[in-house]
């Protein structure tokens, strides 16, 4: 320090700058990560436990025929192997991007608006992506309704999922409770491949902040981003209805 009150010298300041950026950097980590565990828990849950449940219903209301059928998905129905497992991991990965996404949108969305939107979303968007008419996964199993319910009922409660996980995780200090801290590490890196997005997203954000974009970006994602979410949701639900609507009797 100087003998100048107020003055802070060259080798200060230097120090300063660095723990500011090492700040900023762990903020990044810890948000990024929060997001592809959230993602990775919701996605292994819900997508792959819950959908290998959401198969099992529908093997046991669908007829015989079905069972060893190789679904759409290449797996075969009715029957836990291997690569049962390779689903739930790959649900996880793909679960990690939604929670990725999500906490790159989160502060943009109005806090009211965040679990309905975002599910809503999710719902909509996964809807149109698992229902469609080509393949067997909505000719030979019945009843179709129920199997339309379910998958869009399941992208939309592993988003619920996400919000809820994010949204209290985020009131926790960075990197202060060990046992969360290990639970984000464990499960972000379950996510696998999904963290080579993650990675470009913290640098972007760690560019932004130090560009002192952040606000800008804000103010204008406070716009587009509900909006955009919305329309891409209106849009998948009527694709999800016109698919719909030519599987059903």
């Amino acid at each position: 320090m100087t003998d100048f009150p107020g003055v802070v010298a060259p080798p200060e300041r230097t120090r300063l700058r660095q723990f500011a950026v090492r700040d900023e950097v762990s903020s990044i980590v810890w948000w990024v990560l929060v997001g592809a565990a959230a993602g990775a828990i919701a996605g292994f849950l819900i997508g792959g436990i819950g959908g290998r449940l959401a198969m099992l219903l529908l093997r046991l209301t669908s007829s015989g025929l079905v069972l060893g059928v190789t679904s759409d998905d290449g797996f075969e129905i009715g029957v836990i192997s291997l690569q049962s497992f390779n689903l739930l991991f790959a649900m996880a990965a793909l679960g990690a991007m939604n929670g990725v996404l999500y906490a790159a949108v989160r502060t943009a969305i109005p806090v009211r608006l965040r679990l309905p939107l975002w599910v809503g979303f999710a719902a909509l968007v996964g809807g149109s992506l698992f229902v469609h008419e080509d393949g067997v996964d909505f000719t030979l199993i019945s009843p179709v309704l129920l199997a339309i319910a379910l998958f869009v009922l399941l992208p939309g409660v592993a988003a619920a999922l996400v919000v809820l996980l994010v949204e209290r995780w985020d009131r926790e200090v960075a990197w202060r409770n060990r046992r969360l801290t290990a639970l984000v590490i464990v499960a972000s890196l379950g996510s696998t491949f999904a963290l080579v997005p993650a990675a470009f997203l913290a640098i972007a954000a760690l560019l932004v902040r130090r560009a002192g974009a952040r606000e800008r970006l804000l103010q204008v994602g406070r716009i587009v981003v509900p909006v955009g979410l919305a329309a891409i949701a209106v849009i998948a639900g009527i694709d999800l209805a016109a698919e719909s609507s030519r599987i059903l009797p």
